[in-house]
């Protein structure tokens, strides 16, 4: 792992893995609105109950001030992963990708120990 220690940090780490290319963020987060559409709401809400999301939860998660924030690239899409908590408490995991109203998320969890380590450090 890289650290960038001259000027703000933007970016921690860059770490290229085979045909993927990782970028682990800092303080500068998007802040842009989550962005909701039908597909979206059905494949992480209905598509896994088990999971027992919430639209808002996810939103909170994807808010979270103390959020860390990744990017992967791969296949020529970028992957932004995001751990952060509900107001709840709740850790989660949830992936976006760039839509042009925001941040459009296409996969949402809890988050496992490996997670909760990153985030509580």
């Amino acid at each position: 792992m890289v650290r960038v220690d001259r000027g703000p940090p933007l970016v921690y780490a860059i770490c290229n893995a085979s045909d993927r290319l990782v970028v682990y963020t800092g303080r500068k987060v998007d802040a842009r609105p989550v962005v909701w559409e039908a597909s979206n709401l059905r494949h992480l809400l209905d598509d896994h109950p088990e999971r027992r999301l919430s639209r808002e939860e996810i939103d909170e998660a994807m808010n979270d001030a103390d959020r860390i924030q990744s990017t992967e690239v791969r296949a020529g899409v970028t992957y932004h992963t995001v751990v952060g908590a509900s107001l709840k408490g709740r850790l989660l995991v949830a992936v976006w990708v760039d839509h042009p109203a925001g941040r459009f998320p296409v996969h949402a969890r809890q988050a496992g120990r490996h997670a909760a380590r990153r985030y509580y450090r």
